[in-house]
């Protein structure tokens, strides 16, 4: 079966690099993506010529089935995000607008078909290079191709087979200890249970049918899962585009261009007992901490994961901790860390 999908001003390949989606693909040509692991695994390829996105699937589902899957996985199922820009605050509006026509046609890609095989991918991600962390998955979805969970119950030794580094080991905890929360609640758990039914398995399913909001409190529970990992999990699984990964990238990009005095890092402590928000929903209590990037980030609304995903993109390629490429950087007429380096080195001279 083929379909062609018009998709305007779209990047395919920006918009899945560094999506956690691509952990489930293997990008053979720069215009073609065909998905290895999870639903339709083996069976789908993507590539866009042009304007045109061409589809194309060996399995046998309905055609409606398969666009829903493809604008899903593309990040299609969002309009265009720089449609929204004018309504971002001053500040940040400018600096959007640049890495708009710096990084175009990024869309979110999601995969809610397949929360198992992206909360591995996330969860391998902690302070991991992302190409050693796709290695590492196209060997785990090869070893256990129908249930990647299983890598929870899966013998230390086996799991040393396919990377010795901890974060493996450590991925397979947070995945046992999850389950075991949502089997036996307490705390806020007790509440969410209470208000939106036990959990069934498969567990993935459960947290699928929560509200963004819920389900970001309920992964932040388990062992090993920060407020980076579940906001990345959820930012590719859900429609939630607002939700926003804070990562070293994100926070770099804040401090150099001063878009705020003062901010903290999200804390599990307190992200785990309450809501990210300034009201009371679902019976459960917003959290109160106004100096979190995440709370100060919150007035991007859905343009937040969009922008976090091109300053992701213009981290890796200017904006580096070491040896930043300032000279060239389309962001450095906003930066203020810039004039203030210029200073210091004239003061050193």
């Amino acid at each position: 079966m083929e379909l062609t999908l018009d998709s305007g001003n779209y990047s395919l390949r920006s918009s899945l690099v560094p999506s956690f989606v691509s952990s489930l693909y293997e990008n053979q040509k720069p215009d073609v993506w065909i998905k290895v692991a999870g639903y339709l695994g083996g069976s789908l390829r993507i590539e866009q010529m042009g304007r045109s996105l061409i589809i194309t699937s060996t399995a046998k589902i309905p055609k409606e089935k398969l666009e829903q899957l493809a604008l899903l996985e593309t990040g299609l199922w969002h309009d265009e995000f720089e449609r929204g820009i004018s309504k971002l605050p001053l500040g940040v509006r400018d600096a959007a607008e640049v890495l708009a026509e710096a990084y175009p046609g990024v869309r979110i890609p999601i995969a809610p078909r397949d929360f198992d095989y992206i909360l591995i991918a996330v969860l391998l991600s902690k302070r991991a290079n992302y190409r050693m962390v796709r290695r590492w998955c196209r060997e785990i979805w090869k070893r256990f191709p129908d249930n990647p969970s299983i890598i929870a119950s899966t013998k230390s030794s086996i799991l040393r087979e396919i990377t010795p580094s901890y974060q493996l080991k450590d991925a397979a905890r947070s995945i046992r200890d999850l389950k075991r929360i949502l089997i036996e609640p307490k705390g806020i758990l007790e509440k969410i249970v209470e208000k939106f039914g036990s959990p069934k398995e498969p567990l993935s399913t459960y947290i699928l049918s929560l509200p963004p909001e819920i389900a970001r409190p309920v992964l932040l529970s388990a062992w090993g899962i920060g407020p980076k990992v579940a906001d990345s999990v959820i930012l590719s699984t859900f429609k939630a585009s607002h939700f926003i990964p804070c990562d070293v990238h994100l926070k770099k990009f804040v401090t150099r261009l001063s878009l705020t005095e003062y901010f903290t890092m999200p804390n599990k402590t307190l992200c785990k007992k309450f809501l990210c928000g300034t009201e009371v929903m679902w019976g459960l209590n917003p959290c109160h901490n106004s100096k979190c990037l995440r709370a100060v980030l919150r007035p991007l609304g859905d343009l937040g994961g969009w922008l976090q995903t091109l300053i992701y993109l213009h981290g890796k390629d200017y904006c580096k901790s070491v040896r930043p490429r300032c000279n060239e950087c389309p962001m450095k007429g906003l930066c203020a860390d810039r004039g203030a380096r210029r200073i210091r080195l004239r003061a050193e001279k």
